[in-house]
């Protein structure tokens, strides 16, 4: 199992020890941080009984661990057959992760209209590219991450009701996270640069940590 043949991949250049450690600590840290960081918003959504709270969160927890499961999983393995089949997954898992996130957030958008035209747009799109990149893998690489980039920024359709629905501060921190996914993309594309996987590992993870702060400025409230 590898990737089709003169795939650029194959071809990128091999990382030293000290990056592949440096790239380690940073997956480490943001898994470590999701173990401590969701049973503390899992608390808080049974303090408050809401049961669609509850089961969003377990969905956005479960994309978060599966997308930093797979990523450090795939980036630690050296080149090999089952180096390429996690890369299958690492990539699929960012599709999860989007959708996961946005689940969590639009539990709280009180235009319903929107809030379900959008979970079904983004889970719509990050499923079928998730089958894309199980059954095609390595091919339409540049295509899948301007679709990462769309389903990202999806939600800027219905800005208004977000505005209206959600606090400022969450609003922020979403767009914080969203940037730093976006500026990020600059690194993982920058193969030359020393140590550029742990750089962008270093945005995804600080990205994460907005969007969860975010969620969990507005799930520690009382639903309306």
């Amino acid at each position: 199992m590898s990737l089709p043949q003169n795939h650029p991949r194959l071809a990128k250049r091999p990382y030293s020890q000290g990056e592949l450690v440096a790239d380690g600590i940073v997956h480490a840290i943001a898994i470590v941080a999701g173990v401590v960081a969701f049973p503390v918003l899992f608390g808080r959504v049974v303090a408050l009984g809401v049961a669609s709270d509850g089961i969003a969160l377990a969905i956005y927890a479960a994309s978060f661990f599966l997308m930093f499961g797979f990523s450090l999983a795939y980036n630690m393995t050296p080149p090999s057959p089952l180096k390429w089949l996690l890369r299958r997954f690492d990539h699929m898992s960012i599709y999860l992760m989007i959708a996961g996130t946005y689940t969590a957030l639009l539990t709280r958008l009180e235009d319903r209209f929107w809030a379900w035209t959008l979970i079904a747009a983004v889970w719509t799109g990050a499923l079928g590219g998730s089958l894309v990149k199980l059954v095609f893998p390595g091919r339409w690489d540049r295509l899948s991450i301007a679709l990462y980039l769309l389903l990202g920024w999806v939600a800027v359709v219905a800005l208004g009701p977000l505005v209206a629905s959600l606090p400022t501060t969450t609003m922020i921190l979403v767009a914080i996270g969203g940037a730093l996914y976006s500026i990020g993309v600059i690194f993982y594309k920058w193969h030359s640069l020393k140590f550029q996987n742990a750089i962008w590992h270093g945005f995804v993870t600080a990205a994460a940590g907005c969007h969860w702060a975010g969620i969990a400025y507005v799930m520690g409230r009382t639903a309306a």
